[in-house]
């Protein structure tokens, strides 16, 4: 018996160091995960150009700076503009896309699902210049359709993925009981399956706006002088004159990717999306 207790002592211990190894290991990753974003946030507040210790005072000058800076404030515009009308057309494309994916066998389904992920696993860089190729021979010129349809594009696997995983475990009885009630398949269609598909709809959009407000390597090839979007400003003043203005454009890029599956997570628990929760 005495053996016995001096061979499993050490392996408890052993386990005891391994998980708190574990813990070292986790917070050092997280702090050099979100380390930087408290830099850039405590930046942004100072009012020199650089970060100098010990710090004395904070400032909002580089808000200043930014609220009056009519390109970055244009560009900014444009990202939201644009963010919202290709994650909206993402919803709806990519939510009949899922539906027609899930419900339906057809000759080449795996081909067709492939090509829809396919953004997902090509570098933005050569979508943008393949995009480019195509529209170009249909006489567009760059500007907002290319930037309307590439971030469309970049935004429809999100909605898909997201729709195609809520439709799996889909409560078909309910559209089988409202059709045997009397409504057609129109009426089923926007009065049970859509609002119990809001939550994935909402999250799968969430997820093509952000990824269409910080996109920049596929936009830098669709965007023209006259319509440009904020990560083009930022990265141009990266390259022409690294001004801590930078660090107030971070602070609402970061802001609004934040805190946008936070008001979506409000919506989707406000009584108007009831039946969903209640499934």
């Amino acid at each position: 018996m005495a053996s016995k207790t001096r061979l499993t002592a050490p392996s408890y211990g052993a386990k005891q160091l391994a998980r708190h190894w574990l813990k070292l290991v986790v917070i050092f990753v997280y702090f050099f995960l979100y380390a930087p974003i408290l830099v850039l946030f405590l930046t942004s507040f100072l009012p020199g150009e650089v970060l100098r210790f010990p710090i004395d005072r904070f400032s909002t000058r580089w808000y200043f700076e930014f609220f009056h800076d009519s390109p970055a404030i244009t560009a900014l515009a444009n990202s939201i503009v644009l963010a919202l009308i290709s994650s909206i057309l993402a919803a709806v494309i990519g939510t009949l896309c899922a539906i027609g994916l899930v419900r339906t066998e057809f000759f080449g389904k795996r081909f067709v699902n492939f090509l829809v992920l396919v953004p997902l696993i090509v570098p933005p860089v050569i979508t943008g210049i393949s995009l480019v190729i195509l529209l170009y021979g249909f006489g567009l010129q760059r500007g907002l359709a290319y930037l309307v349809i590439g971030h469309t594009l970049l935004g429809l696997p999100y909605v898909v993925v997201v729709v195609s995983a809520q439709l799996v475990n889909f409560p078909r009885n309910l559209e089988d009981a409202a059709l045997t009630l009397g409504a057609n398949e129109i009426q089923t269609f926007f009065e049970v399956t859509l609002p119990l598909l809001s939550r994935g709809i909402t999250a799968g959009s969430m997820f093509a706006f952000i990824n269409s407000l910080q996109e920049y390597p596929a936009t830098q090839a669709w965007a023209a002088p006259d319509f440009y979007t904020l990560p083009i400003v930022m990265y141009n003043k990266i390259r022409d004159q690294l001004s801590p203005e930078i660090n107030v454009i971070g602070v609402f890029m970061v802001l609004i990717g934040a805190l946008l599956p936070i008001v979506g997570e409000y919506v989707r628990r406000s009584p108007g999306s009831a039946l969903p929760e209640a499934i």
